[in-house]
């Protein structure tokens, strides 16, 4: 299989990560320390963010077929979101929403791309 539909997987899993990170890590942190320390820590919101936006940027840079509008369009602003949500609380605002969004737009898109050319 091609390299690019590898990245589409990776950047699949990163983005669930963020997803599952904002959404299931604070109800499971009530629970247990290890995922309390988890939950709050910043490193973690910029690694995982990180792993996503490269892996996606990686595939709109390289991968065959990923400039189709289809694709391109859900996963920049998927992109756009992680990145935003990383400094919303700068801002006073919350970073829950744009980055349960932007994840799923971005896992949707690898989603998509896996699906078309199978």
């Amino acid at each position: 299989m091609n390299t690019s539909f590898t990245y589409d997987r990776a950047a699949t899993v990163f983005s669930l990560s963020c997803v599952a990170h904002c959404v299931a890590l604070p109800i499971v942190a009530g629970t247990l320390p290890f995922f309390a320390a988890a939950a709050e820590a910043e490193w973690v919101h910029w690694l995982l963010a990180a792993l996503a936006i490269v892996t996606s940027g990686t595939v709109v840079a390289t991968g065959q077929g990923a400039r189709s509008p289809a694709f391109l369009v859900p996963a920049l602003i998927g992109m756009a979101l992680v990145t935003s949500a990383l400094f919303a609380e700068n801002f006073g605002l919350d970073e829950t929403l744009p980055t349960v969004i932007g994840g799923v737009l971005l896992a949707a898109a690898h989603i998509y791309r896996l699906i078309k050319h199978k």
